[in-house]
């Protein structure tokens, strides 16, 4: 899978209204009147596409906007393994983190829409990760081909420490994905050449604690509760999800899954009580009970000519979890939602958003930013393809 540095508030917005400054420092007006709705609830979606590109949409899936951030060769392969995560209530801050899987991570200032500056972590191509802390302070990066992992505080973009992780025969270690604890103390990281998840003290870099998984198991992608007591681990190498205490590590359970599942990215419901398992293989998404961890429910997306699921993350009510399918930049692709009241019996995506764009990940906002943003910043939307 892949890498953006995004992420939430509580019906949540990028920008908390004291960040909605323009670049000069004069205070922007919202308007509600232009091309984008003044609903005072709900959420948008922000979509950052494989190639560059950035698209407003609503709920109903109606294009509110768009920009070209950078850009990006046809001849490069997609930038589609972006890992992210920002805390549920979002990002209140006027920046935004965009993790491309080629070692860098480019700085966006989310009320002018203009890449700032670009950091470099590591030189390869490969899976790299970001997440921000729940007071949204600090980013924590893990760049899997460099065995880099770097916490940066998110006022100054200092970099506060740095270590490379080392594996075995000259490898790195492999840290893909990184999660952080609810206290903001520690983060979790699955290293995937040593076969091993471990938790990392944020201020000093050193581990306190791992958990030690067969050889070739691979951990590549890892999910922290809300609760803030329980890990799920997806491995690559035998498609199992492997389910941990946290912050000991004392194993749970386990839970296989057949040839219509290949696990690649979940999410816990609000509750604790079910983890969603998105397929990279197949539009199908398992849902597993956290309490006899076993798979109860199977729910199956509608087919499509690029299937596979990218990232399955909570809206910011958490009364959904929206799913996001990467399709490619010939065919688009298309985000879900799927109602968390009664995820065990569901069996069907409550509503459907197809886009224009191949997307690398979607990011809900709130309305009143994404108004800000259709009617100030973004260029009207446009019909046809456009990634």
């Amino acid at each position: 899978m892949v890498v953006i540095v995004i992420i939430i508030a509580a019906v949540g917005g990028i920008v908390a209204l004291n960040a909605l400054k323009s670049t000069t420092g004069t205070t922007s007006n919202i308007s509600t009147t232009s091309h984008s709705s003044s609903s005072s609830s709900g959420y948008y979606f922000l979509v950052f596409t494989q190639k560059g590109m950035v698209q407003l949409v609503s709920q109903s899936g109606s294009p509110l906007g768009y920009t070209r951030l950078y850009n990006i060769s046809d001849a490069t392969p997609a930038q589609n393994f972006y890992w992210d995560e920002y805390p549920i209530q979002g990002v209140t801050g006027s920046s935004f983190l965009i993790p491309l899987n080629n070692g860098t991570v480019k700085i966006l200032n989310v009320t002018s829409m203009k890449i700032v500056d670009t950091i470099s972590i590591g030189s390869a191509t490969g899976f790299i990760g970001v997440a921000v802390n729940q007071n949204q302070t600090l980013a924590a990066l893990a760049d899997g081909p460099s065995g880099v992992v770097e916490v940066m505080n998110l006022k100054t973009f200092q970099v506060l420490w740095k270590t490379t992780f080392n594996g075995t025969a000259g490898a790195t270690a492999y840290p893909c994905d990184v999660r952080w604890s609810a206290d903001g103390n520690s983060f979790v990281v699955p290293m995937k050449n040593n076969n091993t998840v471990d938790v990392i003290n944020a201020a000093t870099g050193k581990i306190t604690a791992s958990a030690i998984l067969p050889a070739k198991s691979s951990p590549y992608m890892l999910t922290l509760n809300s609760q803030g007591n329980q890990l799920a681990v997806e491995l690559l190498g035998n498609k199992t999800d492997v389910f941990y205490s946290y912050p000991a590590l004392k194993s749970l359970g386990t839970v296989s899954f057949n040839s219509s599942i290949t696990p690649q990215r979940g999410v816990f419901t609000a509750d604790g009580k079910y983890y969603l398992e998105a397929s990279a293989s197949s539009n199908v998404v398992g849902v597993i009970s956290t309490s006899s961890f076993t798979l109860v429910n199977t729910i199956n997306l509608p087919p499509s000519s690029a299937p596979g699921l990218s990232d399955i993350e909570l809206t910011p009510d958490s009364n959904y979890a929206y799913v996001v399918q990467h399709g490619n930049p010939s065919t688009g692709g298309i985000i879900y939602e799927i109602p968390t009241s009664n995820v065990a019996s569901v069996t069907s995506a409550s509503a459907s958003i197809a886009l224009t764009t191949a997307p690398a990940i979607a990011v809900p906002i709130s309305v009143q930013t994404g108004t800000y943003l259709a009617d100030q910043v973004l260029s009207p939307p446009t019909t046809g393809l456009h990634c």
